[in-house]
């Protein structure tokens, strides 16, 4: 009884944070009539080729402009990068109301999100007079998040909410370079503020991006937090922060932050210890660590069910 109570309670919690109705939960839990094997199979498969198709696509023209890059003039460099680039997500954005080629849009998108990149640093390359190249970066960053972020507004699609927070990503780092802040207080901010965000897009339709920057988010936070307390009279406080991290991700029921919270502990008993690492009882001592943290993450996520 103590389990289903406990069931329940997670049913009710998830359909408050995602605001279902009671009839909706009704209806899911409805049995369904078995998928169509043969219908699943094309789905997957459609995909799969869809993948290919934009992986043999970005070969295809790399491998072009590879071989002809030193006879090209300048604006031609821009327009087999650039043009390409922005041509290949027209075409997306074209797909996206044609059902015919729905399987191909994620992955033209993420084709011209890296050739548009690609084609602003050679316009700049080719046509500034000098300057500092982060400035460069960070003009090309910016661009690049407003197209990506405008078209996310108006398509809602995951896949431009990805590269959006890549690129803002990118170009904050970029702005906090040119300012000369130090590199830990960035990867604190970005820790912070990537695993907020996830926690935000975790209770939309995009979850599905979510573990990738959780795993981003905690790891620029714990190198950050490592690299300010490191030498320092307080070093023994990593443990405490990586446990925090531990428990955030049983709170927020997230396997990744859960992973790289037990990676982060192990990594710096392993530092912390390392002088008595030298020797058996060192290494039997960092051995049983290992398999305590590894049952105690299984414990943990087998009764939060992540």
């Amino acid at each position: 009884m103590n389990e289903q109570a406990d069931a329940l309670r997670q049913i009710a919690d998830i359909a408050a944070r995602h605001d279902l109705t009671a009839e909706q939960v009704a209806t899911a839990l409805q049995p369904s009539p078995p998928p169509d094997q043969r219908q699943r199979s094309s789905s997957v498969l459609a995909k799969v080729l869809a993948y290919l198709g934009g992986v043999f696509v970005l070969a295809g023209i790399a491998l072009f402009i590879g071989m002809q890059w030193d006879s090209f003039n300048s604006a031609v460099r821009v327009l087999v990068t650039l043009g390409t680039g922005f041509a290949i997500y027209l075409f997306a954005l074209m797909t996206i109301t044609d059902a015919r080629f729905s399987g191909v849009t994620t992955p033209m998108f993420l084709v011209s999100a890296l050739l548009q990149p690609t084609g602003i640093v050679v316009m700049l390359n080719e046509y500034s007079r000098g300057g500092d190249p982060e400035h460069g970066l960070l003009f090309m960053c910016a661009v690049i998040f407003i197209q990506q972020i405008l078209t996310f507004l108006a398509k809602q699609r995951t896949v431009l909410l990805f590269t959006s927070l890549f690129f803002g990503s990118a170009g904050f780092g970029t702005l906090c370079q040119i300012l000369d802040i130090d590199f830990e207080i960035v990867a604190l901010a970005l820790g912070v503020g990537l695993t907020s965000v996830s926690y935000a897009i975790d209770k939309t339709r995009h979850a599905a991006i979510t573990p990738f920057w959780y795993f981003a988010g905690a790891v620029f936070f714990l190198f950050g937090a490592f690299d300010v307390i490191e030498s320092t009279m307080f070093e023994i406080l990593y443990f405490g922060i990586a446990s925090g991290f531990m428990y955030l991700g049983t709170v927020l029921r997230s396997r990744t932050l859960l992973f790289v919270a037990v990676i982060a502990l192990t990594s710096f008993t392993g530092y912390f210890f390392r002088e008595s690492l030298v020797n058996a009882f060192g290494l039997i001592f960092m051995g049983f660590l290992l398999i305590g943290l590894s049952a105690f993450a299984m414990k943990l996520s087998k009764k939060f069910r992540l």
